[in-house]
């Protein structure tokens, strides 16, 4: 608390943001013309302690206190800020002072604060006039003292100097005439607002004749810049041009006019950042560059054409990204569907918005194709404006079309791409024979022209529902959906995949469908979209595929495992290393490889595939470090080492021992195994069959 508080008198500096001072909020109500202003201070401060030494704290501010709020030519006074309705908040206090002033720490205190709160309800009153808040107190030998009160409005959040809204419209028919006189701007350069720079015209009525006025600008950042001065003519009226200040910041600003004998009064203007259009007007199709300023460093930006005039409704555009100084360029097309007329170009920012004007001219589609067809060297037209059977125009050329794509864009259609999309369309059946629909097809319509640059001269271009990739190696093919997915999560072209070599080709088991890329393939099922590459999927396809015992695949490659890789499938796994190669791994004998630790365990990798036909059903599975040894009767053992060395030389299964019953398990100094005839142990190093 500063001296003044503690005494109970004025602040030692009415300035001082630290000082006691009123807030008021101004709300507009309902009714034209009227208002609030709920006022809020903090009137009271209690303390008290537990430590004897310590001396309360008991505290008023101003009690006898008046505010006095002037509007226009209007003067409210409160009650004495005493006989405020009054609420209280609580906190503690660490330190005090004793009886002779010495400050006392490490005290527990319990600190009471009182605000009181009272709200003036004004009417009659024009928007655009300031409000004025002074402090009345006999006792601090104040009268009409500023600098006590200050103003905030919930909804353009200028504090300081109030002023009635501008949202309240005109005064109703019972309020007297208002000796306030008439202010006004022009139409602003956009719905919006103005940006910085922007001209406007401020137009003056009832004024006292042969005054100056004095037009500033107020900004959302609390600071006055004088952009103006006029000699008020003898009818009491002014006309002054002005620019929109740089550096005031953007958002609700004030228009304030000042002249001596006459009521100031301002009125509400929304600074904006800046947007420009090159060209201001075309048709449908035309090239527009769009170039902004004033926008905040890195701020992701939509654009859009905005046609109020027609409901308001916005066309997407795009969407770019503002450099460091705040400045974009971008380059966009006329969609179609577009009223002629004027409409606006819209920059929507996370931060900062602007919009620009733009005629639209009477759309032209013959006109807009041959403008596009020349850009892209198609030669000359070959037919008249035309229409795809599902509605959509087209206009065929020498080397190639332009098509009205699904964005309401033109978009080129030409080459082996156009060829690839013509084909996948569905031929329509019976009596629609003759029917051609794009949008039945798995691509839909072009929403891009093709794209260049891509990997070994390769070209895309984007639809609806996909692409259709193109390269010199491998031709042009769709990629949609699922699998299209996959392959954008694998790098597209530059992974491992390539380029697709085949469309997707479906009737598959259980639905399922595949496309082979240079680098393998993609393959889909109720398991998603997995790739199938290299060694581990010729080892699949030598089992038959989603036919064979593996089905399909539910994973995608995994690999650092001691340098090698798998893959999962529905029915097992396929286990790939350099030295040993792809293997599949499967049943109750990848079970048991799995209990031992896969490759990681004394089996290491398989070296072959499951081998059956043994006796009475058995299958084997061979592994770098020994084998596991199947049969119905026994289940899954491993075979390894000394103990496997001495099972061969006895015949395997087909001798005296028959399968393995148990694991290979610990005895004292060694290890034994049993079999269905007998048990191998190998203590020492010394090798017993029993």
């Amino acid at each position: 608390m500063s001296v003044g508080l503690v005494t109970g008198a004025a602040p030692a500096s009415a300035a001082d943001p630290n000082g006691w001072g009123i807030t008021g909020g101004i709300s507009p109500v309902r009714n034209n013309g009227t208002g609030t202003i709920d006022y809020r201070v903090w009137v009271g401060v209690t303390v008290t302690y537990t430590d004897p030494r310590c001396v309360p704290i008991s505290l008023s501010f101003h009690p006898k206190g008046v505010v006095n709020t002037t509007i226009g030519a209007s003067t409210y006074t409160s009650p004495p800020l005493s006989q405020w309705a009054t609420t209280t908040d609580s906190g503690t206090s660490s330190s005090c002072h004793d009886s002779a002033g010495n400050l006392v720490t490490g005290v527990t205190g319990k600190r009471t604060g009182i605000y009181g709160e009272w709200t003036l309800d004004y009417s009659c009153q024009l928007s655009g006039l300031s409000i004025n808040g002074t402090l009345t107190d006999p006792d601090a030998g104040l009268t009409d003292a500023a600098g006590f009160v200050r103003y905030t409005d919930p909804f353009y959040l200028i504090p300081g100097s109030g002023v009635v809204p501008d949202y309240q419209g005109a005064l109703p028919a019972s309020c007297p005439a208002s000796p306030a006189p008439g202010l006004t701007l022009s139409t602003p350069p956009s719905p919006l607002g103005a940006p910085a720079g922007g001209s406007l015209t401020v137009t003056g009525t009832g004024y006292a004749p042969g005054a100056a006025a004095t037009i500033a600008f107020n900004t959302s950042s609390f600071s006055a810049t004088t952009v103006g001065s006029a000699t008020i003519r003898p009818d009491g009226t002014f006309a002054v041009d002005i620019t929109v200040p740089a550096g005031g910041g953007q958002g609700p600003c004030w228009v304030t006019v000042s002249s001596s004998g006459s009521l100031t009064r301002s009125v509400l203007l929304y600074v904006t950042a800046g947007l420009s259009a090159s060209p201001t007007s075309g048709g449908f199709g035309s090239s527009i560059t769009l170039t902004g300023w004033d926008f905040q460093a890195g701020e992701s930006i939509d654009l859009a054409l905005h046609t109020p005039e027609y409901g308001g409704g916005y066309r997407d555009l795009g969407q770019t990204t503002a450099r460091a100084d705040g400045t974009f360029t971008y380059t966009t097309s006329l969609p179609g569907g577009t009223p002629a007329g004027l409409t606006w170009l819209a920059a929507w920012g996370s931060h900062h918005n602007a919009e620009a004007p733009f005629t639209v001219v009477q759309r032209d589609d013959a006109q807009a194709m041959d403008t596009k067809a020349a850009a892209w060297g198609l030669g000359a037209a070959t037919g008249p404006v035309s229409t795809f059977s599902d509605g959509w125009p087209y206009r065929t050329y020498q080397r190639g079309a332009v098509v009205y794509g699904s964005s309401d864009r033109l978009y080129v259609s030409r080459g082996a791409i156009r060829s690839e999309w013509l084909a996948v369309i569905p031929v329509q059946a019976g009596v629609f024979k003759s029917l051609v629909l794009p949008r039945s097809g798995p691509l839909g319509y072009p929403t891009t022209d093709e794209v260049a640059g891509l990997k070994d001269g390769g070209v895309y271009q984007l639809y609806d529902r996909g692409a259709i990739v193109w390269s010199p190696a491998t031709g042009a093919h769709t990629s949609t959906g699922a699998i299209r997915a996959r392959y954008s999560q694998l790098g597209y072209e530059n992974g491992v995949l390539g380029y697709p070599t085949t469309d997707e080709a479906g009737g598959l088991k259980d639905g399922g469908v595949y496309q082979l890329y240079q680098g393998g393939a993609i393959v889909w099922s109720g398991t998603g979209a997995h790739a199938s590459l290299g060694g581990i999927r010729a080892e699949w396809g030598r089992l038959g595929y989603e036919n064979g015992v593996l089905g399909y695949p539910t994973g995608e490659e995994t690999g650092g495992l001691k340098g090698g890789v798998y893959q999962m499938y529905q029915g097992g796994a396929i286990v790939w290393s350099p030295a040993t190669g792809a293997h599949a791994s499967t049943g109750a004998i990848r079970t048991r490889y799995g209990q031992l630790g896969y490759e990681t365990s004394v089996l290491g990798y398989p070296t072959s595939d499951e081998t059956a036909g043994l006796k009475d059903g058995g299958v084997y599975q061979m592994y770098q470090g020994g084998a596991i040894v199947w049969s119905p009767a026994t289940g899954a053992h491993e075979s390894t080492g000394p103990i496997r060395a001495r099972y061969a030389q006895l015949g395997f299964e087909n001798g005296r021992l028959g399968y393995p019953t148990s694991n290979v398990y610990a005895i004292p100094n060694g290890t034994a195994q049993n079999f269905q005839g007998g048990k191998i142990t190998n203590v020492n190093g010394t090798i017993t069959v029993s």
